[in-house]
């Protein structure tokens, strides 16, 4: 069903399925969701880029339909339109090992077996509207990618407080390090840079505070930095060693690149 429905939709071009049908044809079920979502981005245009969801729940065991043309459409929309959920249901004492073309069908962490609707329904659906706009990066786990939010980084060099105004605009902030991990993530958004901002600012009063407003500990100085130097208010990040992201403070005034942090989109939001 078409989850942008309203009472006053009508519904054409019913799918008919024959008494004694054994099993689920899942080419035609795939070519009947996503005419579905053609028609729905038709009549409403603004949500043209958000995420679809197709929800495969069945106790058929398909042959693989990762090969061939119907495979190739499957893996497209996956990799660029949104995400396969499947719920197998097997029968009481149907042990015959893992179902593999099912498992292919899914997105990777939206395969579920005999899943309870909590688990294998409003959750998945959760994890699936979730994600970023076009040519960003973004921090997660398999599923829910768009988890740790969406970055996109500028090559062009601007003051620290130019930066932050940029970033603001597009509703974002500049991008902050609590962990090793997102460290390495700004690495690959900014790679062929030596330096860029990130969102530290040294208050007047002398304290760093984080532009995300958190009291996170974490800290990547390099050898005698922060500076004490009194215009020094401003945290950088030195890209040029790979393996170590080290931080240093500057002069604000210094123009850098920089990377925007954005929150995730989810379904219903114009801009996404």
């Amino acid at each position: 069903y078409n989850l942008n429905m309203t009472k006053k939709d009508i519904i054409q071009g019913k799918v008919a399925i024959k008494k004694g049908v054994a099993e689920m044809n899942f080419e035609e079920a795939f070519h009947a969701a996503t005419q579905m979502h053609y028609e729905g981005r038709l009549s409403i245009p603004e949500r043209d880029h958000t995420r679809q969801v197709i929800y495969f729940m069945t106790d058929s065991k398909p042959k693989d339909i990762s090969d061939g043309d119907i495979g190739q459409e499957i893996n497209t929309f996956k990799d660029y339109y949104g995400a396969i959920i499947v719920n197998e249901f097997r029968k009481e004492g149907d042990m015959t090992g893992e179902n593999y073309a099912l498992e292919n069908l899914a997105s990777i962490g939206y395969y579920f077996l005999n899943g309870d609707y909590i688990t294998a329904g409003l959750q998945p659906f959760c994890k699936a509207n979730c994600f970023c706009m076009s040519k960003m990066e973004y921090s997660g786990g398999d599923a829910a990618k768009a988890g740790g939010g969406c970055y996109r980084g500028s090559a062009k060099d601007v003051p620290f407080n130019k930066a932050k105004e940029m970033c603001a605009t597009g509703g974002g902030i500049m991008s902050v390090i609590h962990d090793q991990n997102k460290a390495k993530l700004l690495q690959i958004a900014e790679q062929k840079i030596d330096y860029f901002w990130i969102g530290y600012q040294k208050s007047d009063s002398g304290d760093w505070n984080w532009q995300d407003g958190s009291s996170d500990p974490y800290t990547n100085w390099g050898v005698d930095e922060p500076s004490p130097n009194a215009v020094a208010k401003c945290a950088y990040a030195d890209n040029r060693d790979p393996k170590n992201l080290i931080w240093g403070a500057g002069n604000c005034q210094v123009a850098f690149p920089y990377i925007c942090e954005y929150p995730p989109c989810q379904a219903g939001i114009k801009d996404c």
